[in-house]
């Protein structure tokens, strides 16, 4: 029997659940929507682009999965935004190539955090307010230094064993690839965006970057400590981010895979 493939794009607030990855007994994305999905007639098995932990939000998170059934995407959109709750949103659904999988189809994904000095109470929820007395004990109130962050990020890009900065254990092949690695600073709030984009992340990776850069930051490392740890190979015993401060921002896909709707230009 002929299977039709799907692709759904989503977004939601990371703060309910346990993150994307179904846990027995924990609130997940992926129970949220295969719920949902359940109830629009659609069961089988989701391939999702990046497994967001705990905590973590999406603005564009993608999930695929084959059907027996023509799908109408409008309609299941539509339907699907009915059943989901009200941190999940489903931005779009469309039919794609069978050979379509959102994970090994991407060619990038894109993570944003965001430091606030403290930010400004409506980003609270997405964003990690500084001073923090758990990571930084003692700290007083300061601006961060987003020059020298930028130097010590600046030794993360590129082809390298990121080992030091996983979850121990986590996964075997621990070599990634990061093409941008770099701070944005707001204008008129006291907030600032460290903006990462690579073919490929490990657990706890970026967190544990955000951490050893904000650390670096606060003048309490220098600017050789992210370099420095991807030379040792150690084992990374710095700060790690708090997850509700990160968002997965985008996924690219080849042009070929993922053509933009007629709508919009090319």
């Amino acid at each position: 029997m002929q299977r039709c493939r799907y692709a759904i794009r989503l977004a939601y607030d990371g703060g309910p659940f346990k993150g994307f990855q179904r846990q027995p007994g924990l609130p997940t994305v992926q129970d949220a929507l295969q719920l949902a999905l359940a109830k629009c007639g659609v069961d089988g098995h989701l391939a999702v682009a990046a497994r967001t932990d705990a905590g973590v939000h999406a603005l564009s998170q993608v999930v695929s999965f084959s059907s027996t059934r023509a799908l109408r995407p409008d309609d299941l959109r539509r339907d699907l935004n009915r059943h989901l709750p009200a941190a999940i949103a489903c931005l779009e659904v469309r039919a794609v190539d069978r050979s379509f999988h959102a994970r090994a189809s991407a060619i990038s994904r894109t993570y944003v955090y965001l430091v606030g000095t403290p930010p400004p109470a409506g980003l609270a929820p997405y964003a990690w307010s500084l001073p923090d007395p758990r990571a930084f004990p003692g700290m007083d109130p300061i601006a961060l230094d987003t020059r020298a962050m930028q130097e010590a990020l600046g030794a993360a890009v590129g082809e390298h064993d990121f080992a030091s900065f996983a979850r121990p254990g986590a996964q075997r092949e621990t070599v990634r690839r990061l093409m941008r690695a770099e701070i944005m600073v707001a204008e008129s709030e006291p907030v600032v965006a460290l903006v990462f984009e690579g073919t490929g992340f490990l657990r706890a990776m970026v967190r544990n970057l955000v951490g050893t850069a904000v650390t670096v930051g606060v003048g309490r490392a220098p600017t050789s400590a992210i370099g420095d740890l991807l030379r040792t190979r150690g084992r990374y015993c710095g700060v790690r981010a708090p997850g509700w401060g990160l968002t997965l921002a985008a996924v690219s896909y080849p042009m070929s895979a993922w053509p933009p709707p007629p709508s919009e230009p090319a």
